[in-house]
């Protein structure tokens, strides 16, 4: 397909952690710069949220597309960094991704995938989708922060927090996989409160998905039914489910299939009000974000992303997303 010659500004934000990426970067960095698409800088991380400064600085720097090279916590980074900038929301950039990290959760609800010929595509033909953002206020620091694609409570968020400045000789999957097992094996049910302006959970909880996309886990798919552009979280919760009962049913939530026990229950809600009285974290897009008490909403079509054309979602008017 042939398309306008259009200059632009483009910045990659890459993490490079342990040098993994160092046999993609240099091909990565020759096929973009070899397209003539206008100023392409390559940003590179050097510590943890160090993509949320690379991010903000480029947003308020009038980059045009702003693409995650990394995993969802890469993204999760990129998204805070845009967001925290002091730019009006009318600017910013659109965001894009090329997934490298040890689940790519957020991938597999966009379809997108690490090529760079699609990626390239994608920004010639302005194929973009917008898509909502998840916001958490937590009540004891009073910070802010956002996700792209599902923030969870209870047996995700203690996994987070435990894989915080871990690393393997056997690669971050097998990092990722062993702290799950350990989860599994140490983890206390929570007394939980979640509260809508329709619905409330209150029990013990095993774990609870406040979901943008689908997939969390790597690859669970915990909310079948999220849209990313409908203005609403589907929220997933697991009770007083024994950790047997739910690896007995991981097979039916790989595939996307709801689980029909008196411990789980599915709701939707566009805010809701978490709270505990027992220490309770919370993580979002698989980063650990801090203790309940917390409150959760949607920030409806918050951003633009650059998605392939058959994933782009039809609105209920039968009309597709502008792309303008």
């Amino acid at each position: 397909m042939e398309h306008q010659r259009i200059r632009m500004k483009i910045d990659f934000i890459v993490n490079n952690k342990n040098n993994r990426l160092d046999k993609v970067i240099p091909g990565l960095q020759s096929y973009f710069q070899d397209r003539h698409l206008g100023e392409v800088r390559f940003l590179f991380t050097q510590h943890r949220k160090h993509a949320i400064a690379l991010a903000e600085e480029a947003a308020e720097s009038g980059c045009d597309h702003l693409i995650a090279v990394g995993g969802d916590g890469t993204l999760h980074e990129v998204i805070n960094g845009v967001c925290k900038s002091n730019i009006d929301t009318d600017d910013y950039p659109v965001i894009g991704l090329l997934p490298y990290g040890s689940a790519n959760d957020f991938a597999r609800t966009t379809g997108v995938s690490n090529s760079p010929e699609e990626l390239h595509e994608r920004i010639l033909s302005n194929s973009t989708q917008k898509i909502d953002l998840g916001k958490i206020t937590l009540d004891q620091t009073g910070e802010t922060c956002y996700f792209i694609n599902i923030a969870g409570v209870g047996l995700g968020a203690e996994v987070a927090q435990h894989l915080e400045g871990t690393s393997s000789l056997w690669g971050p999957r097998f990092n990722y996989f062993k702290h799950i097992i350990l989860g599994f094996l140490r983890y206390v049910k929570k007394e939980v409160t979640c509260t809508s302006s329709t619905w409330q959970f209150q029990g013990k909880l095993l774990q609870m998905a406040i979901a943008n996309g689908k997939y969390f886990g790597n690859a669970i798919c915990v909310a079948p039914d999220a849209q990313l552009n409908d203005g609403r979280f589907q929220i997933s919760i697991f009770g007083e489910l024994s950790i047997w009962d739910y690896l007995k049913n991981l097979g039916k939530l790989k595939k996307g299939i709801k689980i029909r026990l008196p411990e789980v229950c599915y709701y939707e809600s566009e805010e809701v009000r978490l709270e505990s009285d027992d220490p309770c974290g919370i993580e979002a897009d698989g980063e650990y974000v801090g203790l309940l008490p917390a409150t959760l909403s949607v920030m409806p079509t918050a951003i633009r992303f650059l998605m392939p054309p058959e994933q782009i979602v039809y609105h209920k008017r039968g009309e597709k997303e502008s792309n303008t």
